[in-house]
């Protein structure tokens, strides 16, 4: 399936999903009431706190690109992030936010290989991160209600055992040998062949940065606790009651489950999961589903500042690397 008939099939499902659940989950007039008068200076601080959360995300990411000797400043790391998420959300792109920061990001003294194995181990390591969160949400969740099905538990733990042994595994001398046949086997037969080989080496190389992999896993664990502070702060500008324990123990296992890319920026499954979680602590399905879709608008929104740098041309340089050579491209 071509990627811009994905883009389509996503939307269409974002769209049968949200129709779904205001027909039959939320009562539209109670959600009019709850906007119109809803405290502005919360949602003001919401937009505040993505922001924050952004800037740390590159933060990270700059870090693995740092520690592999490659330049990368802090605003060129920020508009890159910005860039990809404004294009990702707003623009028909056939590329996906990541391939877009690979095409932003790439540059002779940092090669497009480099750049694509920083990614890939910052979702690696992200992963497990969040899958850590949600289970520890889960046994906060245990706490407050009975109606927490126990094959949560066993999904949760499942696949933050099976992420964590695949990125050990990732990083094993077993994995570096496997690259060198790989190597001696197939680097001649293509040009692809040798850029993934070449991708491959350049995400082995971090094996030698173990404290900065750990730091950076400790980092994403705490950035685990933005969208805790997002819907908290979304809850009181509804005037809900929502404690940040309650916020903490439904969020990370409802993100988590989020990440399937089923739908156009998880509209329709991220306020779906709201609905179905947040009923586990007094939550109704209405204000359930306003608080999904705020963070949805919230994110969004807080993209626009690319706006100015899109005008300027900043998306023009994001076109696909030039065909993989043999080495460093």
């Amino acid at each position: 399936m071509k990627k811009t008939a994905k883009t389509w099939l996503r939307l269409g499902i974002s769209l049968g999903l949200l129709l779904v659940l205001l027909f039959f989950f939320v009562d539209l007039g109670q959600a009019w009431r709850a906007v119109s008068q809803a405290r502005w200076e919360f949602l003001v601080l919401l937009l505040a706190a993505f922001t924050l959360d952004r800037c740390l995300m590159s933060y990270k990411w700059r870090l693995l690109l740092i520690s592999q000797g490659y330049p990368a400043g802090h605003g060129e790391a920020l508009k890159a992030y910005y860039l990809a998420t404004f294009a990702g959300c707003f623009l028909p792109s056939t590329l996906g936010s990541d391939a877009i920061r690979v095409g932003l990001f790439a540059r002779p003294d940092r090669p497009s290989q480099a750049v694509a194995a920083s990614i890939f181990l910052e979702r690696a390591l992200g992963f497990v991160a969040a899958a850590l969160a949600a289970v520890i949400g889960l046994v906060l969740l245990t706490g407050i209600t009975t109606g927490l099905p126990t094959q949560f538990f066993y999904w949760a733990f499942g696949l933050l055992a099976a992420a964590c042994l695949a990125v050990l595994l990732s990083f094993t001398a077993w994995a570096e040998r496997l690259h060198g046949q790989a190597e001696r086997r197939w680097r001649e037969r293509s040009r692809l062949l040798a850029w993934l080989l070449d991708f491959v080496k350049a995400y082995h190389q971090y094996r030698r940065n173990r404290g900065v992999l750990l730091w950076f896993l400790f980092l994403s664990f705490i950035e685990q606790g933005a969208p805790v502070i997002f819907n908290w702060l979304i809850a009181k500008a509804l005037h809900l009651d929502l404690t940040l324990l309650e916020s903490a123990a439904v969020t990370p296992a409802v993100f988590f489950l989020a990440r399937l890319p089923v739908s156009f920026s998880s509209f329709g499954v991220l306020e779906g999961l709201y609905v179905a979680f947040f009923s586990l602590v007094g939550i109704g399905s209405t204000s359930a589903f306003l608080i999904g879709f705020l963070v949805n608008l919230g994110s969004m929104a807080s993209a626009l500042p690319a706006i100015p740098m899109y005008l300027r041309g900043g998306v023009d340089r994001a076109a696909p690397p030039a065909p993989p050579g043999g080495s460093s491209a």
